[in-house]
């Protein structure tokens, strides 16, 4: 007898179990089956939202593999840009150098030029003096000047001791007994050329009578061309002239 009981139930547990109709009956039978369907409807929700957040971590996943798709195409583009960015610095750096090398030899070059031409004016004055010389030779002459004997003086005011520091000054001195004759020679003459040329002597004579130990007796011009007013300003002040032709305006 009690084991037909047992038996019977283990039958009715099983069916409980297994039959969900029968489940419901006996639910309805005693007063459980609005909370069996309440549970039923609940565990459909949560299957819902199980499969709603499985949806949703598929897309998630999605998502984070686009995300790292792009981070990489994202990485490789500042590379290749960080690498062409540098290739153009690189190149403009060059571009940079090349130019400082070419202003200096560019600097270098026209420093030669102007020493060069410097020399040659220099060289082409003497000369140009020299013929200028030579072709009023008979007039100086006369004034008992004897061009071959014209010496140059040269000094450069270092110290500014008669005037502005580094001032060059360049004289035709010509040395005869115990006398000195300032020659000035150029092609043509201007008034302003006057003046520079007497406050030019006079600001270093004792420079000159004591380089030469003798006195100053004479500033003499002499020119191919000599302005009017030239003339008239080389007499105000003492100077005598030897021209070959007068510039009247």
């Amino acid at each position: 007898m009690q084991s037909n009981k047992e038996e019977l139930k283990k039958s009715l547990l099983d069916l409980l179990l297994e039959d969900t109709e029968f489940r419901h009956a006996v639910a309805g039978a005693i007063g459980y089956k609005e909370i069996l369907d309440r549970i039923a409807k609940v565990e459909e929700e949560i299957k819902a939202l199980r499969e709603e957040a499985n949806n949703l971590r598929e897309e998630t996943n999605n998502l984070r593999k686009d995300l790292n798709d792009l981070r990489r195409d994202m990485n490789e583009g500042f590379r290749r840009h960080d690498e062409e960015l540098k290739r153009h610095w690189e190149s403009i750096e060059k571009l940079r150098q090349d130019m400082l090398e070419g202003f200096k030899r560019h600097d270098k070059l026209l420093q030669e030029l102007q020493v060069g031409l410097g020399s040659l004016g220099r060289r082409m004055g003497k000369d140009l003096e020299k013929l200028i010389l030579n072709i009023y030779r008979d007039q100086l002459i006369q004034l008992g000047i004897d061009e071959d004997k014209a010496r140059r003086f040269e000094y450069i005011d270092i110290k500014g001791l008669y005037g502005l520091k580094g001032k060059r000054y360049e004289l035709d001195v010509v040395v005869s007994n115990s006398h000195l004759d300032i020659l000035e020679v150029k092609s043509h003459i201007e008034e302003e050329d006057i003046v520079v040329f007497y406050e030019k002597v006079n600001s270093i004579r004792s420079l000159i009578e004591r380089e030469y130990k003798a006195g100053v007796r004479r500033l003499i011009v002499v020119a191919v061309h000599m302005d009017k007013e030239a003339v008239d300003k080389a007499k105000e002040l003492g100077i005598e002239c030897i021209y070959g032709n007068m510039v009247i305006d």
